[in-house]
């Protein structure tokens, strides 16, 4: 059975406290098994580029809409102006 980080990091202590480890080892230890969870391991890339591609598409449609905006606004003014010379 797998253990948990937390039962890992308890096995440490424990080992430290019953003079077994001395304080040294222990850190090492602590380092590894957060590496272990929490570091490069436990990185998805296919999830990094699934959120990566949905932020390029997102930032892309805005832009669209910004570009569209412009043009609206342009040709208002435009419009505008021709408008007050009659």
């Amino acid at each position: 059975m797998a253990q948990t980080y937390a039962e890992k990091i308890s096995g440490i202590d424990a080992a430290l406290a019953a003079g077994q480890i001395d304080a040294t080892t222990a850190a090492d230890l602590k380092k590894e098994a957060a590496s272990s969870e929490f570091g490069a391991a436990s990185f998805n890339i296919d999830e990094f580029q699934d959120l990566l591609g949905r932020l390029e598409g997102s930032k892309m449609r805005q832009e669209g809409k910004k570009g569209v905006e412009t043009r609206r606004n342009t040709m208002s003014q435009g419009l505008a102006s021709m408008m007050s010379n009659f």
